[in-house]
This record gives structure tokens, C-alpha cells and sequence, in this order.
């Protein structure tokens, strides 16, 4: 797994926590804003810029 896709994990756990519906992992149909934050977020491609081993962000492919 890549650190671009461990970043997006870790953002998409924490988002998940805004929400009660989604927190406690209900299958209830609702719609929050948390919801389609998370979909970008697993939308976004690029190439992860990694410095000295380290994670330093996305350089964003055009398309």
C-alpha cells in the first residue's frame, strides 16, 4: 500500500468520526456532508512525493 493510500485511509477513518450515522457503522440510508467528502478524498490521484523517505504530498496529474 502507498503512503498516498495510507494518508487517505487515515483521513477517511477520522471523517468517519464527524458523523454518528457513520461512527457507529449503521447501514440506515442518510445523507451527510461527511459522506461526499469521503468520496473525493478516494478520488484523488496523483504521484506521492516521497523526500529522504518520508511522505511530503501529491503532485496532481492534470486529466
Amino acid at each position: 500500500m502507498s503512503e498516498l493510500q495510507k494518508q487517505k485511509l487515515n483521513i477517511l477513518s477520522q471523517l468517519r468520526g464527524l458523523c454518528a450515522h457513520c461512527a457507529c457503522g449503521s447501514q440506515k440510508s442518510h445523507r451527510c456532508p461527511v459522506q461526499e467528502i469521503s468520496v473525493r478524498i478516494q478520488s484523488l490521484r496523483g504521484v506521492p512525493l516521497i523526500v529522504n523517505n518520508e511522505f511530503k504530498g501529491v503532485l496532481w496529474a492534470k486529466i
